[in-house]
């Protein structure tokens, strides 16, 4: 197993909470949306549903790609984002990572359940089966990722990334 695995995990599940907070600060929209008849339509409610993702992602890659290429939860666990070669990461690099990471999965998801609400089993919509057919594989093989051989997952190599422990971290280590 990566030995970075679990802080990896910690932080994003530390990340994961703030998103959960930019969820709920959507939802007074989302009932307003609701009470004018908005809820209606599958593809708006949908459309709607990746306010939250977007949102999320495009906080992740700012902080990944700021002075100190972490996320709050990276932050907190000692870890940093950089590019392959050690350089920094551009934020349309770490747009693209915490696209595969974030708003991807995350919009799956919500395609799942949009669908399901909509009748999409019931109806045997291809898009909602389909969305159900990828969504544990995507995750699995991102959380594999993690755990397995250097921890460079999917979106690591994709975006041309790494993960990795803090100067601070790494010379606190070696003493």
């Amino acid at each position: 197993m990566n030995p970075l695995a679990g802080r990896r995990g910690k932080a994003y599940v530390l990340d994961c909470v703030g998103y959960l907070g930019i969820a709920a600060a959507t939802v007074p929209f989302g009932l307003l949306a609701r009470n004018a008849g908005w809820g209606q339509e599958q593809t708006l409610v949908f459309a709607m549903s990746a306010v939250p993702p977007v949102l999320a992602t495009l906080l992740a890659a700012r902080r990944e790609s700021g002075p100190d290429a972490a996320t709050w939860g990276k932050r907190r666990f000692a870890l940093r984002v950089s590019a392959a070669d050690g350089a920094g990461v551009p934020f349309g690099r770490a747009l693209l990572r915490n696209t595969l990471k974030i708003a991807i999965p995350w919009q799956l998801g919500h395609a799942v359940a949009v669908g399901a609400a909509f009748g999409g089993y019931a109806d045997a919509d291809p898009v909602t089966i389909a969305a159900t057919a990828l969504t544990y594989p995507v995750i699995g093989v991102m959380v594999a990722g993690v755990l397995i051989g250097r921890g460079r997952t999917v979106h690591d190599r994709i975006a041309g990334t790494v993960v990795e422990a803090t100067a601070a971290d790494v010379l606190e280590t070696a003493r």
